[in-house]
């Protein structure tokens, strides 16, 4: 079956992907390096790891979606039983970023139930959607899977799966984001410099769960980098973008009025 076939399938559920058993599917620990729009393993000489169509940390709120892709090995032989090496790009992920009515006033603050980046599945192997829950007066997050397909809040913003599992924990302590599992085991480290970013995989984990935990760092660094450059709603082009989502979201109903 062609990856084409595969990625037009509508991915599983949240649940069904993560209790599927992939344990033939163990990758060992990685540091990744994150470099414009590829995530690299470190002192690694070949083709990136992860591809993405937008430099993920140079990004504000004016981008919408960014595209995930996982870079496959796949080692063929000819007539003459000659191996050779060619690399496939997976599409995995869609990096979205959320928009309802709270993105009309940039001051006002999205409901910790509401996740203003997610990433969306496109594989049918990816767990997803899913995206970073913020904890309140703290600095983590649970990775928490999100509701595409059921209500929205009354502003028209996606929501966290009420009473869900989290797929990892991220909290910051001396400095770094720490990553645990579903089970508070430690399995990664971020490391951030001046212009480098760096996830450190410290235990072996399904490729899914890695793909996920890659996608969901990109998504907080995506964020940090929002925050950082501003909110672009001012402007001409701000005023169309409003105009633009007031069209997509009329006949949609907020709070018991129609748009």
């Amino acid at each position: 079956m062609s990856s084409k076939a595969e990625t037009s399938d509508r991915p599983p559920s949240y649940a069904e992907a993560t209790s599927r058993d992939k344990t033939d599917d163990i990758l060992g620990p990685v540091i990744l390096i994150l470099a414009g729009q590829a995530i690299y393993a470190e002192n690694a000489s070949t083709a990136p790891l992860y591809h993405l169509d937008r430099g993920i940390e140079s990004l504000s709120r004016a981008t919408t979606k960014v595209t995930f892709e996982r870079v496959e090995r796949i080692v063929r032989t000819n007539a003459q039983n000659e191996p050779s090496l060619r690399y496939h790009r997976r599409h995995v992920f869609d990096l979205e970023q959320t928009w309802s009515l709270y993105n009309l006033d940039p001051m006002y603050p999205v409901p910790s139930n509401c996740p203003r980046f997610f990433a969306r599945a496109v594989s049918k192997r990816a767990l997803g959607p899913v995206g970073l829950k913020k904890a309140f007066l703290r600095s983590s997050y649970k990775a928490l899977p999100v509701d595409v397909d059921g209500e929205r809040d009354r502003y028209g913003a996606l929501v966290f799966v009420k009473d869900a599992s989290p797929l990892f924990e991220l909290c910051k302590k001396g400095g770094q984001w720490q990553w645990t599992d579903k089970d508070g085991n430690a399995v990664a480290i971020e490391d951030q410099g001046e212009n480098t970013h760096r996830l450190i995989v410290t235990a072996p984990l399904q490729r899914e769960s890695v793909d996920s935990m890659v996608a969901l760092w990109c998504c907080r660094l995506w964020k940090e980098s929002a925050k950082r450059l501003g909110d672009p709603a001012g402007g001409l082009q701000g005023f169309r973008r409003k105009v633009q989502y007031g069209k997509e979201m009329r006949g949609s109903v907020f709070g018991g009025i129609t748009i």
